[in-house]
Formats: structure tokens, C-alpha cells, sequence
């Protein structure tokens, strides 16, 4: 039998003092790792680690004396947790693929005391089955069990909560087939919330995975539902579309098929992780008479390709879309309610009549944002100095400049103040203003090509406008904003210049694809205009003849 006592050791060792006593020698680190405990369900990463090495990943089965010894050592070692959630926390522990014979241990263990395991515990049992799917097939048995989980689970509520419904949708598609009946357990999950990443790529992954063309028209459907709620696909399910295409008999499917994958990153913007590219070059290789990739990198200010030598596209937008964006910013955006909570329709108005008169500028500064992108805890002198040094940078290159600012401006340093008022027009709105819409509404009046000046990165507008409009919007951002990266010493300022190339998947010269990369998968994307480091130069081959078609 397993000695238990090192178990005891390492859950205990993190809760009491260093020296072992409850009321000596640390009673302070004591208060502070109580204020630290992790939410029920999980235990500190370091002790979860090491409570999985010591005893769980060396074992397929545990006596009923020691499942009892486990569960009381991690009641008695943790204050969230109880009899309650132990059994969950325990399959949270054991949920590795090599472990799903343990945690089938543990499962029988409890029935065998006349215990009922919980919803929690069943459906960590199932994330075990579907971890276990996916490095092995499950066999027929292990897929009937799977299905009796399930019916157990469905059985007792009519209605499951968003979390069990996770649950059984990752069972199910550990099945051959039954992974279907998951796709009403989605829509049950929007009755009481958004439909998860996981939830919504554990389908897609599957859809994918299988034969049928019906099926992976699923999944595209299920992909363009998360890019339009932003949820970006996990790197499994784009990995599942390129493992199908690599064993496909079809030779038209690949270039169809991995076309609208391409279309789909560029149409949401979305930058796939260095995993799937690496799948694209070793697809590359597999077929090379239909596909060619090579990787590259630093791009450099004007957007050249060093693998083909061309120019990655203009981010401009057409002068069609332009209007078009112009026409409904002011509806859809400076004239909202929230808007009029920190202004007022005279205040518009006003604004809307010196825009009119002055219009149109080269460039239209927020000259607070300028002001405090330095530090806030600075005197007037220095902020209105740094307001005068951003308008300098643009009228030594004869820009016709806007200011936008707040009333208390007034009483920062004259001097500085003098000048800016001198060579920029100045708008000073009330001190409970809103600057963003004013900003950009004096940007999109004076035409094409005004460019902005301002760190903030515009998300609540471009949210505002729409889906329609929003990615129209970002890219005359991102064609149009400056920014104050910092100022040194000697008071010469840096200033962030507008990327003019695109950052996300497009086609150039017909064929060649572009398609920007980063390390790891990220559930939230930066909305900043970050150049990215790596690309795959990604050039889609004509069809082959027929004496060519059996060279994959």
C-alpha cells in the first residue's frame, strides 16, 4: 500500500506556519495565505502539481483505505474544501489522459461507500474521457460509459446550468456516434449565458474531424458564431481542419478548403497561433504541388516580404467606405444618450459649428490624453508643455493642427498655452466632456487624410458602430492614429507613427497569402496595432493536371 503520509505532509505544509506550530512562529504568513486560498475547486498550482507527481500519475487504482485517507487530508489541509467538493477536486487533480483509469477508480470507490457522485464530479469525470479521446480512440465500452454520464446528468435537470452543459457537450464529442446530440446543449447554454470557447471549439474541433461535407459546413457555421461574439477558435479546431486536409483523397479539397480558412482569419482579423502555422508548413510539405509556405519575418516599416518580395496591402479603406463612416458616426456615435450624460446638445452643437468654420485639419490632437500619457502626477507647467511640444512636432512639418482640451486648460502655463493657441485651433469643452467622439468626429469632417493624435485605443466606439462598420473603423485607425510613446530627458518626444500596411491574413498578386502569427493562443487579443513578428508567406498552387492529381 502507498504510504499517505507524504500526501498529509504536502497538503498540510501550505496551510500551517513554517515550524509546524498553529499558534507559533508565523502567525502572520498564516493570516496572508488565508487571504491568498484559491476558489473552491482548485488547489495552489505548486501543490496540485506535486499531489498529481507524488501519488496519482504512479497509480490506476487506489484502495478504498486510501481514497478515504485522500479525502480526508485534503478536507482537513484546505478551508474551501468539503465534503462537498472534494470528490470534484479530486477528479480536478487526477484529469490528465493517463489517468482516466484512476479516476474511474475513484468514481466506483464512492458508489461502493452508497455515495451518488455530484453533477461536478461527473462532469470532471467526462473532461477526463474527452482528455483521454483525444490521445487514444475510447473504446466501445469507454464510449457506452460516456453515454450513461451523460443520460445521468440530463436525467436530473431539465434544464442543465451553463457549466454541466460544457460538460456533457465535451463528453459527447468524445463519442463516434453520438457527438451530435451536443449541438442542443449549446443552445441551451445561451437560455442563461454566452456559449464558452471551449464549449463552441469542442464541436467545431469534432465537426471538422469527421468525413461528412455536412459536417464541416457545421463547423464553419459554428466558427463564424464565435468570431462574431468575439470568442476566437482554439488552436484544436483549425488544427482539425488541417489534419482532414492532409488525409483527404480529394485533391481540389485543399486549396477550397484552406482559401477559406485564410479568408476567414482575414475577414475577423484573427492572428492563428505558431502551432497551426507550423501545421500549415509541414501541410506545405505534404503537398507541395498544391501548396507552398515558408516563414518569415520583420516585415519592416513598409510592409516588404523578404520570402516573395512583395508589398503586404494598404490598410487604407476606399473613399466609398469612408463616407459611409463618416455618415453614420454621428448617429451611431456622438449623439448616443451616454454621450449627452457628460455633455450637452447645445455643447454639440457648438462644437459641431467650429468644426464647420475651421475645418479641415491635418491632424486633431486630445490634448489631455497627450498631457497626462506621461504620468498624471505632474504640474501644469510640464503638462501644458508637453501639449506645446506634440503641436510643435506637427506644425514644423506644416500641419494645420486642432487641440482638443477642457476648460481648467486655461489656467495651466500661459506660455505654453500662448503658443498652442497660436498655431493650432483650440476647442475647450466643459470639464464633464467626453472627448473620444469629439475627437474623432473632427478627424472623420476634415476628409481622408487627417490622422488623430491620441493613446486611447477607441474600443467602446468601434463597438458602437456595429459589426458592419467596426472593422472599417479599425483599419482607419489604425491607417490614421499617432501616439506620444514617451519623452526623454532632454524634452524631444517619440511619437508612434500609424502602420500603413495590414496586420491580419490577405492575399496579394492572386494567390500569395500573408498570414501574420503569434507564439501561444490567447482568448483575448490585443485591439492595439502591434506589428507582428511572424509570418508565413503562404502561396495556394493552381489545380494539377490529371497525371499530376496522385502526387499529394
Amino acid at each position: 500500500m502507498y504510504n499517505l503520509r507524504l500526501l498529509r505532509h504536502v497538503l498540510l505544509r501550505d496551510v500551517l506556519p513554517v515550524g509546524g506550530g498553529h499558534a507559533h512562529g508565523h502567525p502572520r504568513r498564516m493570516v496572508s495565505q488565508h487571504k491568498r486560498r484559491p476558489q473552491p475547486g482548485r488547489l495552489p498550482p505548486d501543490r496540485l502539481e506535486q499531489l498529481r507527481c507524488d501519488l496519482f500519475e504512479r497509480r490506476q487504482d487506489l484502495s478504498g483505505a486510501e481514497w478515504t485517507e485522500v479525502r480526508q487530508s485534503l478536507v482537513d489541509g484546505y478551508k474551501h474544501i468539503n465534503g462537498h467538493n472534494v470528490d470534484a477536486v479530486i477528479l480536478g487533480v487526477c484529469s490528465g489522459p493517463r489517468q482516466l483509469a484512476l479516476a474511474k477508480n475513484y468514481v466506483e470507490f464512492l458508489r461502493s461507500t452508497g455515495a451518488t457522485p455530484n453533477g461536478a464530479t461527473l462532469g470532471r469525470l467526462l473532461r477526463i474521457y474527452n482528455a483521454a479521446y483525444h490521445e487514444r480512440p475510447l473504446s466501445a465500452a469507454e464510449q457506452a460509459e460516456i453515454l450513461q454520464i451523460c443520460r445521468t446528468l440530463q436525467a436530473e435537470h431539465e434544464t442543465l446550468d451553463a457549466s454541466s452543459c460544457e460538460h456533457v457537450i465535451h463528453g459527447l464529442v468524445a463519442t463516434n456516434d453520438h457527438w451530435q446530440s451536443a449541438l442542443p446543449l449549446l443552445e441551451m447554454m445561451k437560455v442563461t449565458s454566452a456559449p464558452s470557447v471551449a464549449a463552441y471549439s469542442a464541436l467545431a474541433e469534432k465537426a471538422f474531424s469527421v468525413a461528412e461535407s455536412e459536417d464541416r459546413e457545421l463547423a464553419w457555421r459554428l466558427l463564424e458564431e464565435m468570431a462574431l461574439a468575439r470568442k476566437p477558435p482554439k488552436c484544436e479546431v483549425y488544427l482539425a481542419l488541417l489534419n482532414r486536409l492532409a488525409s483527404s483523397e480529394s485533391v481540389s479539397e485543399l486549396p477550397a478548403q484552406l482559401e477559406r480558412l485564410l479568408q476567414f482569419l482575414e475577414r475577423h482579423e484573427i492572428l492563428v497561433s505558431q502551432r497551426v502555422a507550423q501545421r500549415m508548413q509541414d501541410l506545405g510539405q505534404q503537398r507541395p504541388r498544391l501548396l507552398e509556405v515558408k516563414a518569415t519575418k520583420n516585415m519592416g516599416p513598409l510592409g516588404k516580404c523578404q520570402a516573395c518580395q512583395q508589398h503586404l496591402q494598404p490598410v487604407a479603406i476606399s473613399d466609398k467606405q469612408f463616407r459611409r463612416l463618416s455618415e453614420c458616426f454621428l448617429e451611431r456615435v456622438l449623439i448616443r444618450r451616454d454621450v449627452f450624460q457628460r455633455s450637452t446638445p447645445e455643447e454639440v452643437a457648438r462644437f459641431k459649428k467650429y468644426v464647420e468654420r475651421t475645418a479641415p485639419y491635418d491632424c486633431v490632437i486630445d490634448g489631455l490624453n497627450v498631457a497626462y500619457s506621461t504620468g498624471t502626477k505632474k504640474s501644469p507647467q510640464q503638462l501644458a508643455n508637453l501639449v506645446a511640444t506634440v503641436v510643435r512636432h506637427f506644425r514644423d512639418r506644416d500641419k494645420r493642427v486642432l487641440v482638443l482640451g477642457r476648460e481648467h486648460m486655461r489656467n495651466w502655463s500661459k506660455q505654453a498655452m500662448h503658443y498652442v493657441q497660436s498655431n493650432a485651433s483650440l476647442f475647450l469643452t466643459s470639464n464633464l466632456s467626453h472627448d473620444d467622439p469629439f475627437l474623432l468626429y473632427a478627424t472623420l469632417r476634415s476628409g481622408q487624410d487627417t490622422d488623430f493624435f491620441s493613446r486611447d485605443l477607441m474600443r467602446s466606439h468601434a463597438f458602437h458602430l456595429g459589426a458592419d462598420l467596426k472593422p472599417i473603423f479599425r483599419r482607419w485607425q489604425q491607417q490614421h492614429q499617432h501616439s506620444l510613446v514617451t519623452q526623454t530627458q532632454t524634452g524631444r518626444i517619440i511619437v508612434k507613427e500609424p502602420v500603413r500596411h495590414r496586420l491580419s491574413a490577405h492575399a496579394v498578386a492572386g494567390s500569395t497569402w500573408h498570414v501574420p502569427y503569434c507564439e501561444v493562443y490567447t482568448q483575448h487579443p490585443t485591439d492595439s496595432f502591434e506589428v507582428p513578428a511572424n509570418w508565413l508567406c503562404l502561396k495556394l498552387k493552381s489545380l494539377p493536371n490529371a497525371s499530376q492529381r496522385n502526387d499529394k
